[in-house]
């Protein structure tokens, strides 16, 4: 009976390649929606104009995942690979394609394919960090015996998603779920455009963030999400935000974040606090208005 990858490998794979109900470019320029899908939908090729609900991506990724754990059976009699070995190959091939040149056709050792997992973080030429990230995960579940528990890296951390709303056009952004990339889906906001309101939520726990604006003030504590409730995002309309402070409790490893600044077009550090007072506990230069904001749990 063919293998089916276990709900440890699903949380892996959702974990990095995250969830866009809108279509965006992934770092090499792909049309790609949900949870990294990038073929046609219902015959329809996709465009950036495509949108999908959350089901649609769920049920996008399980017929995703039947065509590539496919490509792992195939190599399963000769290998004969356990739960945690196949859950990495699968999450593997449904990033990269196929494990064929992984494998060398079946031709390497278990130990060998180990080894040659994080050779493969490469996108266009570049090395990504979130690729690098990914293969380590995937070369840490691979070794991992059946009989323990995976080691505290590889469990699954709190998944904080987070938008932006800017003032040019007085639009709200596309919501972000991941941090490691450079490119749009890695950061919310629009480099040049002020951001007025923020809005984040986290899948577990609780979240509190505030925001400072460039008329000197520091709003309120937010702790919910919404793009209409005004109780429920940090900022106001048409005032540029320049700071913003984070924190949240009872979440699956440590939160961080940092924000854009336009006056010099550079990022600032990635913070780990919360203070309203101390510039090392929040990001931003106060009257230096921002375009953008990463937020990650590492």
């Amino acid at each position: 009976m063919p293998r089916k990858i276990s709900n440890s490998g699903i949380k892996l794979i959702k974990k990095f390649e995250g969830c866009r109900l809108s279509a965006y470019q992934d770092a090499v320029g792909v049309i790609t929606i949900g949870y990294g899908w990038t073929k046609p939908i219902d015959g329809n090729p996709l465009t950036m104009d495509t949108k999908i609900t959350q089901s649609k991506a769920e049920s996008l990724l399980k017929k995703g995942l039947e065509a590539y754990e496919s490509k792992v059976n195939k190599y399963d009699a000769k290998y004969r690979f356990n739960q945690n070995q196949f859950d990495a190959l699968v999450s593997f091939a449904y990033n990269i394609g196929s494990i064929d040149q992984l494998t060398a056709n079946g031709t390497r050792s278990i130990s060998a394919i180990a080894e040659k997992i994080p050779a493969y973080n490469k996108a266009g030429g570049r090395i990504l960090s979130g690729l690098t990230s990914r293969r380590n995960a995937e070369k840490q579940l691979f070794l991992t015996p059946v009989s323990s528990s995976l080691p505290s890296s590889s469990r699954e951390k709190t998944k904080v998603t987070y938008i932006t709303h800017r003032i040019p056009g007085s639009r709200w952004g596309n919501e972000i779920t991941g941090y490691q990339n450079n490119n749009s889906m890695g950061y919310s906001g629009v480099f040049g455009k002020p951001v007025d309101k923020i809005a984040i939520r986290l899948n577990e726990g609780t979240i509190t963030y505030t925001a400072h604006r460039t008329d000197g003030r520091w709003g309120g504590e937010i702790h919910g999400y919404s793009k209409t409730d005004s109780s429920k995002y940090a900022g106001s309309s048409k005032t540029p935000i320049d700071a913003v402070a984070i924190k949240a409790k009872g979440i699956t490893g440590t939160l961080k974040y940092r924000v854009h600044r336009i006056s010099d077009h550079k990022w600032g550090n990635w913070i780990k606090g919360y203070s309203k007072t101390n510039s090392s506990k929040y990001a931003g230069i106060f009257g230096s208005a921002i375009d953008a904001i990463q937020i990650g749990i590492q």
